[in-house]
């Protein structure tokens, strides 16, 4: 599917488009966003305990709790947004999975980020809004790359998508998603612009 046709989609889907993450975020969502940086430290726990910490390290300050700087707000454009999973479900899960980037989009409409992740198998797609100077919230829905129609928001526990973004460098962000509902603790995007 086309990335402006997501967009449509998502518009069409409500109440996203006109209402404000406080509106329709979902009770389990707004509880784990509330709890990101609990995540962020069991996931960081989870892959020293495994030996893995040179890998945290080597990223910093990505995934560091006290990380965060002033302006939060993601510009407009295309970004380089790499996703790393933190201390894998037991279940055979890895302490520390760093995928390659894949790309992503912020839209500027009326006022508010529209963010779309457009390659990859899994996608997430919806809108960040801001909740103060160092930190903003993002809302969105997980949509296979297989399919072209979106669950809405607030409709699938599973396919729901909350995440904290805040700055941690010149031209460098974070999304987390704590307690995510597969496969990891916490889960962490990185976003850098593509020049």
């Amino acid at each position: 599917m086309m990335a402006g046709v997501l967009i449509l989609a998502v518009a069409a889907a409500g109440p996203q488009a006109d209402s404000s993450w406080p509106e329709q975020v979902t009770a389990a969502d707004a509880g784990r966003l509330d709890r990101w940086e609990e995540a962020l430290e069991i996931g960081r726990a989870g892959v020293e305990g495994a030996g893995e910490g040179a890998a945290l390290a080597a990223r910093s300050p990505l995934f560091e709790t006290g990380a965060a700087l002033s302006n939060s707000d993601i510009p407009q454009g295309l970004y380089h947004c790499s996703i790393t999973k933190l201390d894998g479900d037991p279940d055979g899960g890895l302490p520390y999975v760093a995928y390659s980037p894949f790309k992503c989009r912020v839209v500027d409409q009326n006022g508010r980020k529209h963010f779309t992740k457009l390659t990859g198998s899994q996608r997430t797609i919806g809108w960040i809004d801001k909740t103060g100077q160092d930190q903003s919230v993002y809302l969105g829905t997980l949509i296979y790359h297989y399919e072209d129609a979106l669950v809405p928001y607030g409709q699938s526990a599973k396919r729901d998508q909350a995440a904290v973004v805040q700055r941690i460098g010149i031209n460098r962000w974070r999304m987390i998603f704590p307690f995510p509902a597969y496969e990891s603790k916490v889960d962490v995007m990185e976003l850098t612009p593509v020049k």
